[in-house]
């Protein structure tokens, strides 16, 4: 597993339409993601998961992938294309 930390740009932080948006984008990959927040870590295809994080704009988080360190890199480049978080 290979992991980064990412900081959550968009306005409203996790939280509903942001959520929907994030998980719709990341269930075009076939392989496992977590994000990890406080301490706590979600599946990063559950909507319900990700919002029981409670991120707010602004917040780090770290972003794991099962897999090589080019899927994890086109993982966090979808998601800042996406403008739901930027690289640190």
């Amino acid at each position: 597993m290979v992991s980064t930390t990412v900081k959550v740009i968009s306005s409203e932080g996790l939280t509903g339409d942001v959520v929907n948006q994030l998980t719709n984008e990341l269930a075009k990959y076939d392989f496992d993601i977590t994000l990890a927040y406080n301490g706590t870590k979600t599946t990063a295809n559950s909507s319900l998961g990700v919002m029981s994080l409670g991120v707010p704009s602004g917040a780090k988080i770290d972003l794991s992938v099962d897999g090589t360190t080019e899927q994890l890199k086109s993982v966090v480049s979808s998601l800042v294309d996406q403008q739901l978080v930027t690289r640190i």
